[in-house]
């Protein structure tokens, strides 16, 4: 199980490179799965570096959703949901990203728009835009 900031950064990279093969070979449901977890991952990294920077032991609460996979609760973990909704930019990108969930790995049936919609949104606007804040 990935524990360091280093762990999570490697496992975006792995992530990406993983659902552009997909989007290439045309699969399109394993796409779309694999690009959300680069910004669950993300989003970890920042919550990581929170956390580093603070003296005070986290909420009990909070500690025990950092292990969630909903990109809205990890989003507001991470501090970003109030600049991020101000960045209209990045938030308009964002309304494809959010509803990303780890249950999309049961789900078949998307198509290559919903695959590339939401890898271009996360590689062109969230993801570097999450990087930025690091």
């Amino acid at each position: 199980m990935p524990t360091t900031r280093a762990d999570f950064e490697n496992l975006i990279e792995l992530r990406l490179q993983e659902a552009k093969l997909l989007l290439d070979n045309q699969q399109w449901d394993g796409a779309y799965y694999l690009a959300g977890y680069a910004v669950e991952y993300a989003l970890k990294v920042k919550i990581i570096a929170l956390l580093m920077g603070s003296n005070a032991f986290p909420e009990r609460r909070d500690a025990e959703s950092f292990y969630r996979h909903s990109l809205k609760d990890l989003r507001q973990l991470a501090k970003l949901q109030e600049e991020m909704d101000a960045d209209t930019a990045v938030n308009d990108h964002w309304t494809f990203v959010k509803d990303w969930s780890e249950q999309s790995r049961y789900q078949v049936g998307r198509t290559e728009k919903d695959a590339r919609t939401l890898f271009d949104a996360i590689t062109t606007r969230v993801l570097p835009w999450i990087k930025a804040r690091w």
